[in-house]
């Protein structure tokens, strides 16, 4: 068998083992087999389970190849980004990260870097600038026209520049005048005139001469060598005075040093032997034994090279090239100010110049800031910048009413002052809700608003019977009135059982009630013969009976045809009907005769309410018939072929119904809310037809959110749609967040299958990512954690709502589950909830289930759930809701260290990652979070508005939003009004209602609660590790949530109330008390 030394990988079956082998020996793509034959371990295999998909089990786990990830490698990992990066961009997370000059999600398009200045535009990565500025990205003032007479252009002004005055650059000094030490000194120096002949002006009326002039302004010519002196000679009085191993009137012609011999001839400046052409020369002169030489041309060797021309064995070298073979390039002009010229036709300049010939003066240190260099070594600084290399930024114009040039340039303006120069007077606070700032420093408010910076909402008309303005323009009344200007006096508590409030604050009750409050139900007529009211009924004592207890009755009851008359059981009279008494006529002598009533009862009882009215006649009830009315009839008959059985009509089946059978049945039943007719046909609503309302017009795409096709292609769309398939909803002053659970199951589930939906798109991917990208960029800073995740979740829900017009974001309030949040009805598993634990792996369960969901950044949504652990309670967070205005950076802390990041790593698994926000329980978390700011800001005006010093600044990777922007829960980017919906269920009504009653001191001290800890739990110390809370905010929140906040007691022990009940095992602490504590207030 041949060898398997460069196997990178192998895995084996064993028993009867053949080796699936990665080798660049095998045939084939890399993939060779080696039967072993029957192998006995001797150690136990660890198989994988479920089994490898895209790769190998290798000690009970899976090994996956490239590309794959996963516990079972079933999960692609994304890193290409489709239709690829342009421009030099590289492809990260599946998303373009551009170089510095291009945007777009594919980088396609130029942009300008830096941005131009001064107003300049950017036309395909390229600044155009305005009249009156040039540079790259339109940085430099420039002059129009060209400053003359030496003077120089700085910040788009013509002026005179500053030139070091003599040799000494340490000071100067004057009669009289205490030396500066250090100081270079700078006078401004102009020529009077200009200097001619393109002399430039280097001092008072002095002038530097080009070279052939001279003269104070250049005016006068010299003597000039013509042509130029060649190969480094100079031009003295008209004459070139040549360099060693050249002559000629310019010095063009190489000669040798010492003389050639022997025959040799100076070529180039080389003594090098003639060349001649083969057979006899013709012409010229000779010697014996010598061929004639005279007239014979010379070859060049080597040859002449660039264009260079071979005449008489010498090369005449284009322009541009020297050298005995023209092999070297030359610099014209020539190098000036000392520089070499580079065998390349280049110069070398020295340091202190530049240009093509080394003409132009450089700056050292560089020019900052787009200052320019000018040709004499000084920096022309642009508008706002000065300094010897323009490193200083200047204010221009100056700093007005006591301001300050900042070393950026910028004026830092006194309080009260504000504009570019400190030239505005302003108001401080600034003037709010279009209010305008005066030149006196004070707001003049729209209508509606006051206050020293209009920042007190008016009511209009104003409040009523003591009731108080908010800041948001609407009436909190005092107890007992109500009404949008508190106008209406209000019965407190309300009327009851349809009693009304009077203009008095009393109620008036309904016949049947009495009370404060109508809460007492009323007898009526009032109950007779010591009779008691309970409850509106009359509660009778024994021997009297009837609604009011107007009715003697007997005890016990008659029997055998008696009556009870006057209590007593007795055998009714009835009239004999064979005997009758007449009375006596009128005026007759005859006694009066009277009718004879004769006492009859049966032998045995009139069953269902039948009367005796003779010896064993019973007068039967209506739907009773027999002797002693002992058969139930049906009454009214039964109809339409139906049986009476036991008092009940039995209808034929499929035809007839009803109580007698008077109703016809429609067959087929009438579908799709159709109603059957008494004669068996189908009343069909809108817009169905039909025999029995079957069949309906068609609308393609299908009509949505409830709207019902009412002919082919058109929707009736229900209250709060519209568009053509009832797709759009009809914009309502403010988005609702509700509580999850409070939340329909048909809410759920539809916001379920949009978030879904949204996560396979680009949009909300990218904005996914870009938590992970930002994770450690400030984001998770005091400055910007609470108004930088309330920008993310208003374009989270931005996007879901582009997919569907009818979602809103709900959260999850995990105080009402403290106790035992894994419990909570939102992990379960059905489609409109979250899916359950994953054990620290993939969840199994729900709608986010491992196969059912990936994440963004690749693999299964993953928990871990701490069910060691507890979330904050209620009565944690009731603490840092009541943290003082003045403490507002306290509060920040709590809500971001002791909330936020406990309840991430408490989920933990994909929670507890930077990859967290791709978990769809992170909005659940954090919108929560939201409401609790938002809850915070309610308290008052000052709570509101409570926030760091950095509220202008644009917020990290937030579309230049500052946190000014996101502190209005009204007035949201785009104009958007959010708005959070309070648990409904009656345990959170009863708790918010405790908690606003009881101070938090007293629920310290009197309410029992299971004892929560910050400093040991696994979750917290991962949070803050994860979000990166500093040494000095840890030491700080630990001395903050030390403070106690209930009355500990053991876990699952009862408070004072007794009996646990199920809300205040959820809650974690003893509402029953909580509620008894405010009652009593």
């Amino acid at each position: 068998m041949s060898s398997v030394s460069n196997v990178t990988l192998a895995a084996c079956v064993f028993m009867t083992v053949t080796c699936l082998v990665y080798s660049s020996n095998a045939q084939g793509p890399g993939i060779g087999s080696i039967d072993l034959g029957p192998i006995e371990p001797d150690f136990p295999i660890r198989t994988c389970s479920p089994r490898c998909e895209n790769g190998f089990c290798v000690g009970g786990r899976c090994l996956c190849q490239p590309g794959f990830t996963g516990r079972t490698c079933s999960n692609t990992i994304i890193t290409v980004c489709y239709g690829g990066c342009a421009n030099g961009g590289t492809c990260r997370y599946g998303s373009c990260s551009c170089r510095p000059g291009y945007s777009g999600s594919s980088c396609q398009i130029p942009s300008c870097s830096p941005s131009c200045a001064n107003g300049g535009t950017c036309v395909s990565g390229k600044c155009r600038c305005r009249s009156g500025y040039s540079g790259s990205y339109c940085q430099t003032r420039v002059c129009t026209p060209s400053c003359r007479n030496g003077q120089i252009c700085i910040l788009g002004q013509c002026r005179c520049p500053r030139f070091l005055d003599g040799p000494e650059p340490l000071g100067i000094s004057e009669p009289g005048v205490p030396e500066i030490d250090l100081v270079p000194f700078y006078p401004a120096v102009c020529c009077s005139r200009s200097c001619l002949n393109g002399g430039t002006c280097i001092g008072y009326n002095r002038c530097r001469c080009r070279s052939g002039y001279s003269g104070q302004y250049c005016q006068t010519k010299v003597p000039s060598c013509l042509p130029s002196c060649a190969n480094g000679g100079t031009c003295v009085s008209g004459q070139c005075r040549c360099r060693s191993g050249y002559s000629g009137g310019y010095c063009q012609t190489r000669v040798c040093t010492p003389a050639c011999q022997n025959g040799q001839i100076c070529i180039l400046g080389q003594c090098l032997c003639p060349r001649f052409p083969d057979g006899p020369v013709p012409l010229g002169i000779s010697e014996p034994g010598v061929p004639e030489i005279d007239l014979v041309p010379f070859l060049c060797a080597p040859a002449c090279r660039n264009g260079g021309t071979c005449s008489n064995g010498k090369c005449n070298c284009r322009t541009g090239y020297t050298g005995s073979y023209c092999q070297t390039r030359t610099c014209s002009p020539a190098c000036r100010n000392g520089g070499t010229c580079t065998s390349y036709g280049t110069c070398n300049c020295r340091s202190g110049f530049s240009g093509s010939y080394c003409q132009t003066r450089t700056c050292s240190p560089a020019c900052r800031n787009g200052g320019t260099c000018t040709s004499y070594g000084t920096c022309n600084c642009r508008s706002g910048f000065s300094g010897s290399y323009c490193q200083t930024r200047t204010c221009s114009p100056a700093c007005r009413n006591g301001g300050t040039c900042t070393s950026y340039g910028t004026c830092n303006c006194r309080s009260g002052y504000t504009g570019s120069y400190c030239q505005t007077r302003t108001c401080s606070p600034a003037c709010r809700y279009g209010g305008t700032c005066t030149s006196y420093g004070t707001c003049n408010c729209r209508s509606g608003y006051t206050g020293t910076y209009c920042q007190t909402r008016t009511c209009s008309p104003a409040c009523r019977n003591g009731g108080r303005c908010t800041s948001y323009g609407t009436c909190i009344c005092r107890s007992g009135y109500t009404g949008t200007y508190c106008q209406t006096r209000t019965c407190s508590p309300a009327c009851r059982n349809g009693g009304t409030c009077t203009a008095y604050g009393t109620c008036n009750c309904k016949s049947g009630y009495t009370g404060t409050y109508c809460q007492i139900r009323s007898c009526s007529p009032s109950c007779a013969n010591g009779g008691k009211c309970v409850s509106g009924k009359c509660r009778c004592t024994y021997g009297y009976g009837g609604s009011y207890c107007q009715t003697k009755v007997c005890r016990p009851s008659c029997q055998y045809g008696q009556v009870c008359i006057s209590g007593r059981c007795q055998c009714p009279r009835f009239l004999d009907r064979q005997v009758r008494g007449l009375p006596g006529r009128p005026g007759s002598q005859e006694p009066e005769r009277l009718p004879i009533y004769r006492p009859v009862c049966c032998s045995k009882s009139c069953l269902n309410g039948g009367t005796c009215i003779g010896y064993n006649r019973c007068k039967c009830r209506s739907g009773y018939s027999g002797q002693y009315c002992q058969t139930k009839v049906c009454s009214p008959a039964c109809r339409n072929g139906g049986t009476c059985r036991n008092g009940k009509c039995v209808c034929k089946k499929g035809y007839y119904t009803g109580s007698y059978c008077q109703t016809r049945l429609c067959s087929p039943a009438c579908r799709n809310g159709g109603t059957c007719t008494p004669y068996g046909t189908c009343n069909c609503r809108s817009p169905y037809t039909g025999s029995y309302c079957q069949l309906s017009p068609t609308c393609y795409p299908r009509c949505e959110n409830g709207g019902t096709c009412i002919r082919n292609n058109r929707c009736s769309c229900p209250s709060g749609f519209t568009g053509s398939r009832c797709q759009n909803a009809v914009q309502t002053a403010c988005r609702v967040r509700m509580e999850i659970h409070d939340m329909t199951q048909a809410q759920r589930q539809l916001y379920i299958d949009t978030y879904k939906t949204a996560y396979g798109q680009p949009a909300l991917r990218t904005l996914l990512r870009s938590h992970a990208i930002n994770f450690a960029a400030g984001i998770h800073t005091r400055n910007q954690f609470l108004p930088w995740h309330r920008w993310f979740i208003l374009e989270l829900e931005n996007i879901l709502l582009a997919v569907n017009s009818n979602v809103i974001l709900p959260y999850w309030d995990w105080t009402l589950h403290s106790a035992a949040p894994w419990s909570a009805p939102l992990w379960g598993s059905a489609s409109h909830w979250y899916g359950g634990d994953g054990s620290g792996s993939c969840v199994t369960t729900g709608p986010f289930r491992s196969g059912q969901f990936s994440l963004v950044s690749g693999g299964c949504l993953r928990r871990d759930f701490d069910l060691t652990e507890t979330t904050p309670s209620a009565l944690v967070v009731n603490d840092i809701l009541s943290t003082p205005v003045s403490s507002f950076n306290d509060f920040e802390l709590r809500v971001r260290g002791e909330l936020h990041d406990t309840v991430h790593c408490r989920i933990h698994g994909t929670m507890c990652t930077l990859d967290a926000a791709e978990s769809p329980d992170f909005f659940l978390h954090h919108v929560f979070i939201d409401k609790l700011w938002a809850d915070y800001q309610a308290r008052s005006t000052a709570h509101h508005d409570a926030h760091f010093s950095s509220l202008g600044s644009a917020m990290t990777a937030a579309g230049g939003h500052s946190a000014q922007d996101m502190i209005d829960l009204n007035n949201q980017p785009g104009g958007v009004c959010v708005r959070y919906e309070q648990p409904s269920s009656s345990t959170a009504r009863q708790l918010r209602r405790a908690l606003s009653r009881v101070a938090p001191s007293v629920i310290a001290k009197r309410v029992s609660c299971q004892p929560q800890s910050l400093d040991v739990s696994r979750a917290v110390q991962q949070g803050q590790e994860l979000f990166r809370v500093s040494a000095s905010e840890r030491s700080r929140l630990s001395s903050l949530v030390s403070k106690q906040v209930c009355r500990s007691a053991m876990p699952g022990q009862a408070g004072p109330s007794g009996a646990r009940t199920t809300a205040t095992a959820n809650l974690g602490f003893d509402l029953n008390t909580l509620v008894s504590l405010a009652n009593a207030k």
